[in-house]
């Protein structure tokens, strides 16, 4: 898979976690959800990037399964 279509699957992904964990922890009131929502959307595509282009995956891989030396 190239970079660019990894980013945009992982952008979806952050965008789909960010409604479905937003939805379920803010109120129904729209304005709550707007102010809670939308700055973790506006970090969505920086987090992408860094997870992709930077290697952010094998990073967060590497502190999940740690290494079996010893």
């Amino acid at each position: 898979m190239g970079h660019f279509r990894a980013f945009i699957v992982t952008l979806l992904a952050l965008d789909a976690v960010v409604f479905a964990v937003g939805s379920v922890f803010t109120p129904p009131d729209p304005v709550t959800q707007l102010v809670v929502i939308g700055p973790a959307l506006l970090l969505a595509p920086a987090l992408a990037w860094w997870l992709v282009y930077r290697d952010g995956f094998a990073r967060v891989q590497a502190l999940v399964e740690p290494d079996d030396d010893g």
